[in-house]
């Protein structure tokens, strides 16, 4: 399972959707966010038919710039809570229509002097529900200045204030395999800048059922930003340790032990080798154990 997030900085160039329909071929998302789709609702149905993902959220461009969308798989069990042109809000289930959790596609402002309603949007939909909760997407700001690599420094406030978000809200950065960087400006010399605007957050009950979870950065061709791939990994049960087998000496005192042995040993079959007849001998003695003495340490422990 992975979930996809891309500012794709529009979805009207051929190459931006054969790699954005690559990218969900390879790593089956349950979930594909965009930011940036510059699209109308009627090309972006059009885009779901294609990637085979016909069911969302799309979110229309304001002018010729914006756009969201959060799209799925039909039959997926995930349910819509809201959205604006800053986020996309859905609740995930599994195939039983049990253990949701909650997942966010977000777009912090551009404008960095309106880059507060981005934050008290993130917070109101905190104090919504307590659910495991991941967030997703394009913030457009970083938390530590060895985010960003190049031309001015950014300003301290700014990022003293997207960390002050983070710890209301819960959330905690998942980190990432890849490049340190998920956006650059394209330019070259003094000017070339590159930032972290992108990345994944989750609280710590997300945390506690996706334990395993990663991030990728991949590399994207047809945009400024790298696709993040977050793959789901569950943290996975405890598994059941085999208990050694112990021949217990309060058998020997009992004349049914010496007929199981004979029993499970069976001399005239010889096509059966010595390991097998021993493996044979102790799984007849546990089932005979069990049946006669119960729990054999908790008898021993009653004596």
């Amino acid at each position: 399972m992975s979930i996809l997030a891309w500012n794709c900085r529009g979805l009207g160039s051929p190459p931006a959707v054969r790699i954005l329909t690559d990218e969900v071929k390879s790593k089956n998302p349950i979930l594909v966010f965009l930011v940036e789709t510059k699209a109308r609702s009627s090309r972006m149905k059009g885009f779901m038919r294609k990637l085979e993902m016909t069911q969302g959220i799309d979110v229309p461009r304001d002018g010729m710039s914006g756009g969201l969308a959060m799209i799925w798989k039909e039959g997926a069990d995930i349910r819509f809570k809201s959205c604006s042109n800053s986020h996309i809000d859905v609740v995930v289930y599994d195939e039983k229509g049990r253990n949701p959790w909650r997942a966010t596609g977000f777009y912090g402002h551009p404008d960095a002097r309106k880059r507060h309603i981005s934050w008290s949007l993130l917070e109101t939909l905190k104090k919504q529900c307590d659910m495991p909760w991941v967030v997703f997407g394009d913030f457009n700001e970083i938390t530590h200045p060895d985010e960003k690599l190049g031309w001015a420094d950014r300003d301290a406030d700014q990022m003293r204030k997207f960390r002050d978000c983070l710890s209301v809200c819960g959330l905690n950065d998942l980190g990432f395999v890849g490049s340190r960087f998920t956006w650059c400006n394209g330019r070259f010399g003094d000017q070339r800048t590159l930032v972290r605007l992108d990345r994944v957050v989750a609280n710590e009950g997300w945390l506690a059922n996706f334990s395993k979870a990663q991030v990728h950065h991949v590399s994207m061709a047809a945009s400024d930003h790298c696709l993040l791939a977050l793959f789901l990994r569950k943290k996975a049960p405890p598994k059941k340790v085999k208990k050694r087998f112990f021949f217990e000496a309060m058998w020997i005192r009992d004349e049914r032990c010496k007929e199981v042995i004979e029993g499970a040993w069976d001399p005239l079959r010889a096509d059966v080798d010595i390991q097998e007849r021993i493996k044979n001998c102790q799984g007849q003695l546990r089932r005979w154990n069990h049946g006669v003495y119960g729990n054999v340490n908790k008898v021993l422990k009653l004596k």
